[in-house]
């Protein structure tokens, strides 16, 4: 009988330990969330497409609920940055259903994980040196929330490498929010898109700025941002040579501005130069042979 027991001890399944501490919390949030943000990978009807929206979206609040919980707990920006992540990964995925799909889905995408987030982040971390890949996330966001939080940083932040990365990433953020405003105006068929993912707002709001000004705003911004040279990058280079990149495209390679000057030989051996082409519509087709 004691052999017996012990085998079936032997047998019996370990419980996995509660998560205590919040870092332990996190950690198991996240190794919960990674499988399900790849999940439109996956996805090969529209069915399957509409549930893996729903499951991601399901993450940016518990991110958001997990930091509230632990708001003095260094785990509770981190956890932050991670809903934003997750807030863009919903976001992206539920247009990309949107685009698939081509017919209306029920979405969370626009409730207000994004205005609690961006309380959040005001309340407890605008001047935090650790919030600087919060700021650099949220560059690729659609979220108009994000702007706000973006602003608030840039102004009231003390950290000089934090203050860097929000002068490129607002740049880069309103750059964005300047061509969805270009899209939704060459295209008015993706009016309905941007209600049903973002709400009916949405896009009203957005066409209440001024191009113009728009514009202006964001070259002043990377304007700023070429003054900091000494500041790293979070995927190389310098925030300066990023920025010099960003103006340079906004300056010459825009919709409406003069393409620079190329010169060299065509298909045929002919020396080219893309000015003598000037006032025309012409084909470039660049390639190489390895």
């Amino acid at each position: 009988m004691p052999h017996l027991l012990t085998a079936i001890l032997l047998l019996a399944p370990v419980a996995q330990p509660t998560p205590s501490t919040p870092a332990q919390q996190y950690k198991a949030l996240l190794k919960e969330y990674n499988p399900v943000s790849g999940g439109m990978r996956k996805a090969q009807t529209d069915l399957e497409r509409k549930a893996a929206v729903e499951r991601i979206g399901a993450y940016p609040s518990r991110f958001i609920a997990l930091a509230e919980k632990h708001s003095q707990d260094p785990i509770a920006v981190v956890a932050l940055t991670q809903a934003v992540q997750a807030l863009g990964t919903t976001d992206s995925a539920a247009q990309m259903t949107w685009e698939m799909n081509g017919a209306h889905f029920p979405s969370d995408s626009n409730d207000e994980t994004a205005g609690k987030l961006v309380a959040l982040l005001l309340r407890d971390h605008v001047k935090s040196d650790r919030v600087g890949l919060v700021c650099d996330r949220m560059r690729y966001g659609y979220r108009l929330e994000f702007e706000k939080f973006l602003r608030a940083v840039l102004e009231e932040n003390p950290h000089r490498d934090v203050e860097a990365l929000t002068c490129l990433s607002l740049a880069q953020f309103l750059s964005n929010r300047l061509k969805m405003l270009q899209l939704a105006r060459d295209r008015p068929d993706l009016a309905r898109r941007f209600e049903v993912v973002f709400g009916k707002d949405y896009l009203p709001e957005l066409q209440r700025r001024e191009r113009a000004g728009l514009a202006r705003q964001i070259e002043k911004l990377f304007e700023r941002a070429t003054q900091y040279d000494d500041v790293k990058a979070p995927h190389g280079d310098t925030i300066a040579e990023k920025a010099k990149t960003e103006l340079y495209a906004l300056r010459h390679l825009s919709v409406g501005k003069i393409a620079p000057d190329i010169e060299g030989p065509d298909q045929d051996g002919k020396q080219f130069k893309l000015s003598d082409n000037r006032g025309k519509v012409v084909l470039l087709y660049f390639w190489m042979e390895y």
